[in-house]
């Protein structure tokens, strides 16, 4: 066993996280935060900087943005990620110019999507000759952790990065288990379906909904993957149409079900498109490196 496997094992978690929050006359103002992957990718960061609207252009973000540098610097990260988001009726992000004055390029344009589940029309798709769909709600089989570990894997990879600097992702069993144990204690419910490869028996595909328990009407749609050797026999369409009448059945409270994909992936795309899933958003992500 290597140094992450040893660390994943003893529960060490996969991330460090550090936030800060801005006060004036004892009332937030504002909050940035720092989150530092330590099992791979080690030498970038995820960070934000966020100030309430009505208090912006006072310096606020400024000085949060600074602290992000410095604790980023401090933990010996020298690539930093961060994220805008703005509405679906202009190509034009309005926090672009503030980001891109702190250092950041443009990376990756991605389109938020929406589906009103209650009026959708799913299509008839169903897993191709060779191929079983398997859905689990909650928790998945043990012995497939090793093959869903492989997936979450090339899902690092697989999937469109733009312009982003990232490699693969460490992922096995443990990490797994522990991403799970932490999304049950966000308070949240999965809905799951895997492909099945009937010749050799492993899993090759999946995709994900997650509901929070408090406000179940939002869901949220995680990763969908087929692996690229399996691609071309719509399994894609086949996995999320399973997973979103599974949905239906396991937390009928839902509403909507919100999804984020990268616009330059044209396939994903096509298949949200076919479930009735319509623009609701854009976001941006962003990439810099620290002298």
């Amino acid at each position: 066993m290597d140094r992450r496997g040893a660390a994943r094992a003893r529960g060490i978690p996969s991330k460090t996280r550090l936030q800060v929050l801005a006060v004036d006359d004892e009332q937030p103002v504002g909050a940035a935060g720092v989150i530092a992957p330590l099992l791979d990718n080690e030498s970038t960061a995820l960070v934000f900087a966020s100030v309430l609207p009505g208090l912006r252009r006072r310096g606020v973000g400024d000085r949060l943005a600074g602290w992000v540098g410095e604790t980023a610097r401090s933990l010996g990260r020298t690539t930093l990620h961060t994220e805008t988001q703005w509405g679906a009726d202009t190509d034009e992000d309005p926090h672009g110019p503030w980001v891109e004055r702190h250092g950041f390029a443009p990376a990756q344009t991605v389109l938020r999507s929406d589906l009103a589940v209650r009026d959708a029309v799913l299509p008839d798709a169903e897993a191709a000759p060779g191929y079983r769909l398997e859905t689990h709600v909650d928790v998945m089989p043990e012995a497939d952790l090793a093959d869903r570990a492989t997936l979450a894997r090339r899902m690092s990879t697989d999937a469109p990065l733009g312009d982003l600097e990232l490699s693969e992702e460490e992922w096995d069993e443990h990490r797994v288990r522990g991403e799970d144990e932490r999304t049950r204690a966000m308070g949240r419910r999965v809905v799951s379906t895997f492909v099945r490869d009937l010749a050799s028996g492993r899993l090759v595909g999946y995709t994900s909904i997650q509901v929070p328990r408090d406000a179940p009407a939002l869901a949220f749609q995680h990763d969908t993957l087929v692996l690229r050797e399996h691609r071309g026999h719509g399994l894609g369409l086949a996995l999320k149409a399973a997973t979103l009448r599974a949905l239906a059945d396991a937390v009928p409270e839902v509403a909507t079900v919100r999804t984020w994909n990268a616009t330059d992936n044209a396939p994903m795309l096509a298949v949200n498109v076919a479930m009735g899933f319509r623009p609701s958003g854009r976001m941006r992500q962003w990439q810099a490196h620290l002298d």
